[in-house]
């Protein structure tokens, strides 16, 4: 801990009762005059210490205050969530009445004063006394005109709308969706005013949503150009005189596996039998390293943006595509240079050891995973075609099935929950919505990447040494015991006490794989855990079950990866850590992390803009659904493509419905009809907008006397939000999107 954390650290012990200045530092002589007022100076800024009217000093919960993220509702209203340190249980959200925000916008940090009272439904009231930190500048809206003034609307009615002077216009036009940096907040005097930053079309498009999305989040479709050129000046033939001493593996046979519609292809597999009868595992990377050095342009804005961001038919690169899918790609049947893990794993699935090195490879064929799964399932026209590798593929599925049968023996939870693919026509629009189900061939992949990515972060750990780790820590109880009362209707018993205690979770998986009825768990049980990060010091992966856990697979469309590389090839140098490459790690984790959140958004809600203006073909149709989460405001209904709607609380006539948070229900008070998570549903299609990603559903004729629960939870359980997709399986994937499917065929659900 640094010596200004240090003294900030005493000063909050000490002041849990108000305390002069002069008291203060009595009671801290080795601290400076100066020293000291700095440190007060930013716990006060930060909402942590408060000086009331006498000028005594004393943490802010002494005073009645809190700190907290500050929550806009659409209306008046809003809430504030509470920070919390980690590992205490989480406090309840406070309400926010109108008009005592203090200025406050969405997802600004705030220091709040709390009331005696309490709102309609029980929750602790605060007022809002100062904005700690603005959640940042710059929002998307339309831009309208109304007489010689200008305003932005916010798509989101969350914020206020914001005045432009005409000399702040730029080349937006009236009707355009726009970006605007806000150059005052607003008070009780002027409104807030901005500065247009970007003309990102036509509003009410789904063009401009899309523009709006990737603008929001900071994601950017093009390179500096300074970037451009770095990349374009790189040749795109291995010089191998200028490669260095690697180790030379272009005889080996190497091969990728990837999706149909994949460009780049960073990894490459092989297997060899060894003498003593254990196998050599091959995985080897692109050497995205050697191209891309240690603050240039290419690497400062690979930095930046974290991570490839993909969505239908598109990708936003990490690095140009002269890297991407040019000279760090490894394409078959030329020379690349690649960092290889090669482990040596008997047939049991067991690793004895790894080394690492530099490499050069020549792969032998661009497979895909249609391919290796046809050829595993025997299709000989395929099997005559690659009869050069038929017997290694077999071989590494065997080896993958012995892998994935260790890796669930020691208790990693089997989290593969189908995410709908969103299919598109070389327009670029959307023919199709369908899950894919994993085959052999991916299940392969995923255990080999696994193992290197084990295999590093074991070797950089027990050596001390830094790099960026994917640590991902224990669930919550309190969010286990949510999830044990969900499950408990299907016969399961899960101690939430127990975390760390996978195989009860597994039994729920196995359970769910099987029965229909219980597919909504493994949804449930994902939304309990915690969301894997990146971090600078090794604290396991809980999903996995893995004490040592890194990416190193994937450096051309993740930033971490790449750190993993440079980190262990200066390991395996001898080269000299410094403080520099600790603070590098530290700094690269947190923005990876950041980065990856970023790209999470943009593809979850660029998909549902895909999804609406598929489905909207279908207004007026009729389909099976289940109840996928419950508000005041109404209930989202899932049909089985994925697709996910409204179902508006006014709709639900026959009966007066209450809302009952703890429970996550509605209820209605004269029948007793209870919707619940897993609730099936008859639905009708009433509306969707490409614009807004906005589905919305209504009972069909004669659906709701039919409504039952079949996981209910019990009393005094609190709620969970509507379950999604596994969109962190997606991103593991990583690979190109789109593609194209003839005819159209609605998503109806089979009874199961």
């Amino acid at each position: 801990m640094q010596q200004d954390d240090m003294l900030e650290s005493r000063l909050l012990s000490l002041l849990i009762q108000p305390m002069r200045i002069d008291e203060i530092r009595h009671a801290l002589p080795e601290a400076g005059k100066r020293e000291l007022k700095d440190a007060l100076d930013r716990l006060i800024a930060d909402g942590r210490v408060m000086k009331n009217k006498k000028n005594r000093f004393a943490v802010s919960a002494h005073y009645g205050c809190v700190t907290g993220t500050y929550l806009a509702t659409e209306r008046a209203f809003g809430f504030v969530t509470p920070d919390v340190a980690e590992g205490e249980p989480k406090p309840d959200d406070l309400f926010i009445p109108p008009n005592a925000s203090g200025g406050a916008w969405h997802g600004d940090r705030v220091l709040v004063k709390l009331t005696e009272r309490k709102n309609g439904r029980g929750r602790r009231e605060a007022t809002v006394l100062r904005v700690l930190q603005r959640a940042g500048n710059e929002l998307t809206g339309a831009l309208v005109q109304r007489g010689n003034a200008y305003f932005v609307q916010p798509t989101s009615k969350k914020y206020p709308e914001i005045t432009i002077d005409r000399h702040n216009l730029g080349d937006a036009r009236v009707g355009d969706r726009v970006a605007v940096s806000v150059s005052h907040y607003g008070d009780e005097k002027i409104m807030p005013q901005g500065v247009i930053q970007a003309d990102l079309g036509e509003d009410g498009t789904m063009e401009a949503s899309i523009a709006a999305i990737l603008h929001e989040n900071a994601v950017f479709d093009f390179f500096p150009d300074e970037v451009l050129q770095q990349a374009d000046a790189i040749p795109q033939a291995v010089d191998l005189s200028a490669a260095g001493d690697r180790l030379d593996l272009r005889d080996k046979l190497i091969f990728t596996i990837d999706g149909d519609d994949a460009k780049d292809f960073d990894d490459a597999v092989s297997l060899d039998l060894l003498d003593n009868g254990h196998y050599l595992l091959g995985v080897h990377i692109a050497d995205v390293s050697h191209y891309v050095t240690p603050g240039s342009p290419l690497d400062q804005e690979a930095y930046r943006r974290g991570t490839s961001v993909y969505y239908p038919g598109h990708v936003v690169p990490m690095l140009p595509f002269a890297l991407s899918h040019g000279i760090c790609s490894l394409n078959p049947d030329v020379d690349r240079l690649t960092f290889s893990a090669l482990m040596e794993v008997d047939k049991d699935g067991r690793r004895y050891g790894a080394k690492f090195a530099k490499s050069v490879i020549r792969s032998k064929a661009r497979m895909t995973y249609n391919k290796v799964n046809r050829i595993l399932a025997g299709d000989q026209t395929l099997r005559g075609e690659y009869a050069f590798l038929v017997q290694t593929a077999e071989k590494m599925n065997e080896l993958a099935h012995a892998l994935y049968k260790r890796r669930i023996e020691r208790g990693a939870l089997e989290l593969d929950i189908p995410e709908a693919q969103i299919r598109v026509d070389e327009n670029g629009q959307p023919v199709a919505i369908q899950f894919r189900d994993r085959g052999e061939s991916e299940k392969l992949i995923e255990e080999f990447m696994l193992q290197a990515n084990e295999a590093v972060a074991e070797y950089m750990c027990k050596r001390g040494q830094p790099t960026v780790y994917r640590v991902h820590e224990n669930p919550d109880p309190e969010k286990l015991r949510v999830f044990a009362q969900f499950a408990r209707p299907f016969g399961y018993r899960i101690d939430p006490s127990k975390p760390e205690d996978t195989f009860q979770f597994q039994t729920v998986l196995r359970g769910a794989k099987n029965d229909p009825r219980q597919r909504i768990l493994p949804t449930l049980l994902l939304r309990s855990l915690a969301r894997a990060r990146y971090a600078d010091e090794c604290i396991g992966h809980y999903g996995l079950k893995a004490k040592f856990y890194l990416h190193f697979t994937s450096p051309i469309r993740r930033y971490p990866d790449l750190v993993a590389h440079r980190m262990l090839q200066k390991s395996l140098t001898g080269e000299a850590f410094t403080a520099a490459d600790e603070n590098w790690c530290e700094d690269a984790a947190s923005q990876s992390t950041t980065r990856e959140q970023a790209a999470d958004n943009c593809e979850r809600d660029i998909d549902k803009l895909y999804i609406a203006a598929y489905m909207k073909q279908f207004i007026g149709e009729e389909f099976d659904a289940e109840v996928s989460g419950v508000q005041a405001f109404g209930v989202f209904a899932a049909l089985e493509n994925g697709c996910e709607g409204l179902i508006r609380i006014e709709l639900l006539t026959g009966d007066y419905y209450q809302y009952d948070e703890q429970h996550m229900a509605l209820t209605g008070r004269h029948t007793g009809k209870r919707f619940t998570i897993g609730t099936p549903i008859r639905v009708k299609l009433i509306a969707a907008s490409e614009v807004t990603g906005q589905i919305d559903f209504a009972p069909a004729e004669g659906a709701l006397p039919v409504a039952e629960v079949l996981a209910m939870a019990p009393e005094d359980e609190p709620g969970l939000s509507a379950p999604r997709g596994n969109r962190a399986q997606r991103r593991r994937q990583g690979k190109g999107r789109g593609g194209s499917r003839k005819g159209k065929k609605p998503p109806t659900r089979k009874r199961r």
